[in-house]
C-alpha cells in the first residue's frame, strides 16, 4: 500500500510547531511521501528536513481546501504511484495511538473513502446560524481510494476550490460538500470513531468521551486554546491523553503558551461539576446549547476554563 499525505499547515507567526513535527513523523510511518502546504511563509522550515518530501509554502487565502488543492495539483502527474491519498491538517494535537493500526482496521472497511470522525450536522446550503443533517467526514483527516482521486468527480471538485469570505461557505462548499458530491456519485465512506450519532460536532463536545472510549488519535487544538469554553470544559485534559497514550502533552502546553491562548482565568467551579454541566448541555439540541453558551458567557463565566 502506498499512500501519499497532503498536510495543511497554517500558523499566525510563520512557524511550524513542534506538535506538528510530532504528527508528521507519526505520518511518515504509513506513508511514502508528505507534501506540507503551508498558507504562510514559514520560516523554520529546516524542521522539516527527511520527514517532507516536497514543501508548498505561499499565502493563498483558500484555507485547508486551498492547501489540499494545491497540494494534490502538485501530485496529479504521479497520481498512478498511489493507492490512497490522506488529506491531513494541524488542527488537531496527535496522534495518541499508531497511525499503522487505524489504518489497518480500516483499509478491512467496504468503503471509498474514510475519515476519523463525522459530523451529522452543518449549515445550510444557503448558509445562516441554523444547523441540517448533513452527514460529512470531518476534513482535518480524510483518506481517498485510487478509484476516487484518479476520477474526474474528484478533480473537478479539488481544482476549483477558491477563496471564500465566509466560513460558512468553506464548511458548506467543501467541507460538507465533498462528502456530499462523492456520495452522490456512487462512493461510500466508513468513520473510526463512529459515536454520538444525535450530537452536533463530537470532536468539541465529546471529545473527553471519544477519547478515553473510543479510541480517538487527535484533540482538536482550539480545545486547549480555550475557543470553546462557552461549550465545553478541557480542564485536565493533560490527566485525560495520560490515561490512554504516552503522547507527551508538553507539546499541546508549550504551543498554547507561545500561541497565547491561554488565559489568565480562575477555575472557580470544581472540574466534576464543570464536566457534568458541560456533558448535559452536550445532550440538548444546537438552538438550545447556542443560547445556553450565550447564557454562560454573559452570565455564568465562573463555569467556564
Amino acid at each position: 500500500m502506498k499512500r501519499a499525505v497532503i498536510f495543511a499547515h497554517y500558523d499566525k507567526q510563520n512557524l511550524i510547531d513542534d506538535y506538528v513535527v510530532y504528527y508528521l513523523k507519526a505520518l511518515n510511518e504509513i506513508t511514502s511521501d508528505i507534501v506540507f502546504v503551508s498558507c504562510c511563509n514559514v520560516e523554520n522550515s529546516e524542521k522539516l528536513d527527511g520527514i517532507a518530501s516536497h514543501i508548498i509554502a505561499e499565502e493563498h487565502n483558500e484555507y485547508d481546501f486551498g492547501s489540499y488543492k494545491r497540494g494534490f495539483m502538485y501530485l496529479l502527474p504521479r497520481l498512478d504511484e498511489f493507492d490512497e491519498i490522506v488529506f491531513a491538517n494541524d488542527s488537531c494535537f496527535g496522534p495518541f495511538h499508531p497511525l499503522n493500526l487505524i489504518f489497518e482496521e480500516m483499509g478491512s472497511k467496504d468503503c471509498d473513502f474514510w475519515g476519523i470522525t463525522k459530523n451529522n450536522f452543518g449549515y445550510r446550503k444557503k448558509p445562516n446560524h441554523f444547523f441540517v443533517r448533513r452527514p460529512h467526514i470531518q476534513s482535518y483527516f480524510v483518506v481517498f481510494k485510487k478509484n476516487i482521486f484518479t476520477s474526474d468527480i474528484f478533480k473537478n471538485f479539488i481544482t476549483s476550490v477558491k477563496h471564500e469570505e465566509k466560513k460558512e461557505l468553506i464548511v458548506s462548499n467543501y467541507e460538507i460538500g465533498l462528502t456530499e458530491l462523492l456520495c452522490d456519485n456512487g462512493f461510500k465512506y466508513d468513520v473510526y470513531v463512529n459515536a454520538y450519532n444525535r450530537i452536533n460536532n463530537i470532536t468539541i463536545l465529546k471529545w473527553r468521551q471519544i477519547i478515553l472510549e473510543h479510541k480517538m488519535p487527535f484533540m482538536k487544538c482550539s480545545l486547549p486554546r480555550l475557543v470553546n469554553k462557552n461549550s465545553t470544559t478541557v480542564e485536565g485534559y493533560q490527566d485525560i491523553i495520560k490515561q490512554v497514550s504516552d503522547y507527551p502533552v508538553s507539546l499541546i502546553e508549550e504551543n498554547v503558551n507561545r500561541t497565547q491562548y491561554i488565559k489568565n482565568g480562575r477555575h472557580t467551579s470544581p472540574i466534576f461539576i464543570k464536566r457534568a454541566f458541560f456533558d448535559v448541555i452536550a445532550e440538548l439540541p444546537f438552538i438550545i446549547r447556542k443560547l445556553i453558551a450565550l447564557f454562560i458567557a454573559k452570565c455564568l463565566p465562573f463555569i467556564r476554563d
